[in-house]
């Protein structure tokens, strides 16, 4: 994205940047082709497609921000190993106004690549690092708008560590596997087990965190590493 905000004329750009280490999970040149399109399907995430019937997914998980992406795939990680039956399809947003339409905005997705990527019927849950409501004005057009489930910034937090921080504003991996059990249709008693698992999991690390003032390694030092095939390890940059 700052590469096309250096070089795109006529438009005002604003570059954040922090001096945090960030993981990346794409090449160079895919990250150019996503920035490109606006929103990315990530097919070495998702598992909606892995048995090549193409089938629509049970759940899409949609991401936009650093800490809500990396929390999206660590959720989507704990639900490929514990349900791996559930059809997962995971987008990345890159360009928030390609999720209004095209005459909104001069990045908005047309009806038909919105719709083949989201879905006209299945639940989104959309992890953001701004205001939910910013992804439901944006998005309120769409087929299916009815389905969407932001989680995003609530004004939660003080002095906390990233996951409490994530915590508190139910953008973290835990709260996450809990909204696509609640989300999914008939898939709440079958995963009554794996919910208690993630409640358990919340108080464990809210306790870690109050007695030592950081997070567990495991979620300081976690990696995208796709179950039963060869590990992704992203590149930690600077």
């Amino acid at each position: 994205m700052a590469e096309q905000a250096l070089v795109e004329p006529n438009v005002c750009n604003i570059i954040v940047s922090d001096k945090q280490k960030h993981l990346q999970y794409l090449t160079l040149e895919q990250a150019r082709a996503q920035v490109a399109r606006g929103v990315g399907l990530w097919d070495w995430a998702s598992n909606d497609h892995i048995d090549g019937q193409g089938d629509d997914p049970d759940v899409v998980m949609a991401c936009a921000g650093d800490i809500p992406t990396k929390e999206t795939l660590a959720a989507v990680q704990i639900l490929r190993r514990e349900m791996p039956s559930l059809r997962i399809r995971v987008l990345n947003v890159v360009k928030l106004f390609a999720l209004t339409q095209p005459s909104e905005h001069p990045h908005g997705l047309n009806d038909w690549d919105f719709d083949s990527l989201f879905t006209t019927d299945r639940p989104v849950i959309f992890n953001f690092h701004g205001y939910p409501w910013l992804i439901h004005r944006l998005t309120y057009r769409r087929h299916n708008h009815a389905n969407f489930h932001v989680r995003g910034y609530k004004e939660m937090g003080n002095i906390n560590t990233p996951l409490e921080l994530a915590m508190n504003n139910q953008i973290d991996r835990f709260n996450l596997v809990i909204d696509v059990i609640d989300r999914v249709p008939g898939l709440g008693s079958r995963a009554a087990h794996l919910k208690e698992q993630m409640k358990d999991a919340i108080l464990l690390h809210r306790s870690h965190a109050h007695q030592h003032g950081m997070d567990a390694a495991d979620i300081s030092h976690w990696r995208w590493s796709d179950q039963g095939t060869e590990p992704i390890q992203p590149e930690v940059t600077r």
